[in-house]
């Protein structure tokens, strides 16, 4: 017998009753009071079509119930549990309907919220314990004839022209349980490798700590994104003399904001190898240290270009150094970030002690912007004799950039297009002559909206021991 005829069955039953109540009723009060009777008869009449109503609501869920199981009836004895399941649902939507507004509250505290800025898309908890912000970059470039640095005269007479997918990369960044309490991941799609892992503990501006995987912040050419570059890409001094990305813990902080002498400082500690490694060669730890001067205009941000048009001038003083033992004698990040530079041989656990030091200089104003940086470096081979000239090698380069937007001497020229130089060079021995690398190099950019999407066309002259070649780059890169 199906469920819909047992419902059949006792509905009748229950008519049935209360049309034997009626005529009992009547046949023992029709003669004494008519109009109770009436009364009676209609209070009976509503009760009737109320169970009715009730009925026919369960007799169509019931209905659809049976459909259902005739659909599945093949999936075998999973009724009884189906009906069960059912039921649950039909109580559980009964007491959501009772309290609304307690649900509601619920579902909006257990929600965060979603918006969008500089930093890509944020969620964030409505107590702001918790956000998280996700931006993915691609950077897309066309060279000719080559792309890397040429180094060698063999490296100026490749003829690789190519399109790149030069850097693709994703960055997550946000604060957990305290607004203070901040972390940043970056993950680089073309090569891959992870880039950043940190968190920082920003609660004092004076006194700031940073734990992780990261830029050591040293230089305003490596620690200022490639997103965020005045040209193309970095400058030929960069991969000769960046300490890159390490393993460490550093603090920074800012003194005397406001003042004439107004201070930022920067220190850490670490292993010394880059981020290809998982632990270090030996007992001996990477330190640096950078001391700025913020002279005019308070600290500047590490970002090139005025886009910001400072209205009042903007102007630092850095000083850097920096000391490892090592094997390596440059890095870069990679999943082998720890790279010998031409002119040495792979090293041995500790066999490199580099000493470095760099001077730095930055302005803004109105539109124009000026960078300058001067580098030494000096790299010890201890497995040598201390009375042997090769043991020790120094190294110089340095680098000059300015840019200016000429749209504020000339109105019709577009708002946001740019123009910049730049001349760099590297000695890669002080002891050796025409050894000298450099680089002339003129960009024009223009910024569709700022630095996170922008169009460059740059045009280098690079000489490399007196023999020189010309290298063009085009290249979209886009943040979102």
């Amino acid at each position: 017998m199906s469920v819909r005829a047992c419902f059949l069955m006792v509905f009748y039953v229950i008519i049935f009753g209360q049309l034997s109540l009626v005529a009992g009723y009547v046949s023992s009060a029709e003669l004494k009071n008519p109009a109770l009777l009436k009364q009676e008869l209609l209070a009976i009449e509503k009760r009737l079509d109320a169970k009715l109503k009730a009925l026919d609501e369960k007799l169509e869920r019931l209905e659809k119930l049976e459909s259902a199981l005739e659909s599945t009836s093949t999936s075998g004895p999973a009724v009884s549990g189906d009906i069960e399941a059912t039921k649950k649902q039909e109580i559980t939507l009964t007491q959501t309907s009772e309290k609304p507004e307690v649900t509601e509250s619920k579902l909006q505290s257990a929600h965060a919220n979603l918006s969008y800025g500089k930093n890509g898309f944020e969620f964030r908890t409505d107590d702001n314990k918790f956000s998280l912000a996700i931006q993915n970059r691609i950077q897309t470039r066309y060279s000719n004839p080559f792309d890397s640095d040429p180094r060698s005269i063999d490296d100026l007479e490749r003829e690789e022209s190519s399109f790149r997918i030069r850097r693709a990369r994703t960055r997550l960044r946000g604060h957990a349980y305290r607004p203070w309490l901040k972390y940043y991941l970056q993950y680089d799609w073309s090569q891959p490798v992870l880039r950043d892992l940190n968190l920082t503990i920003d609660k004092f501006k004076w006194a700031r700590v940073w734990a992780g995987r990261g830029k050591v912040i040293y230089n305003d050419e490596r620690v200022t994104s490639s997103a965020s570059q005045q040209f193309v890409n970095r400058s030929i001094v960069n991969d000769i003399f960046t300490v890159d990305r390490q393993q460490g813990v550093q603090i920074f902080g800012n003194l005397f904001p406001g003042y004439w002498y107004d201070i930022s400082y920067f220190a850490g500690v670490f292993s010394g190898l880059g981020v290809g490694e998982g632990s270090n060669d030996d007992d001996h730890m990477m330190y640096s240290g950078r001391i700025q001067w913020n002279a005019l205009g308070g600290e500047l941000p590490f970002s090139q270009s005025d886009l910001e048009f400072h209205e009042k001038p903007a102007l630092s003083f850095a000083f850097a150094a920096a000391t490892n033992r090592s094997k390596c004698t440059a890095f870069q990040t990679d999943n082998r970030s720890c790279r010998d530079l031409p002119g040495f041989e792979a090293g041995q656990d500790g066999q490199y002690r580099i000493n470095q030091m760099m001077e730095e200089v930055r302005f803004k104003w109105r539109g124009f912007s000026l960078q300058h940086e001067m580098h030494w470096k000096e790299i010890i081979d201890t497995l040598k004799s201390q009375y042997d000239s090769a043991r020790e090698t120094n190294l110089l380069g340095g680098l000059i950039q300015a840019g200016y937007f000429p749209h504020y001497i000339i109105p019709s020229i577009p708002r946001n297009l740019e123009f910049a130089g730049r001349y760099a060079f590297v000695d890669p021995d002080a002891r050796l002559n025409n050894d000298l690398q450099e680089e002339i190099s003129g960009v024009m950019t223009y910024f569709i909206n700022g630095h996170l999407n922008k169009l460059n066309f740059q045009v280098s002259h690079l000489i490399v021991q007196n023999q020189s070649d010309h290298r063009f780059w085009l290249q979209w890169d886009l943040t979102f």
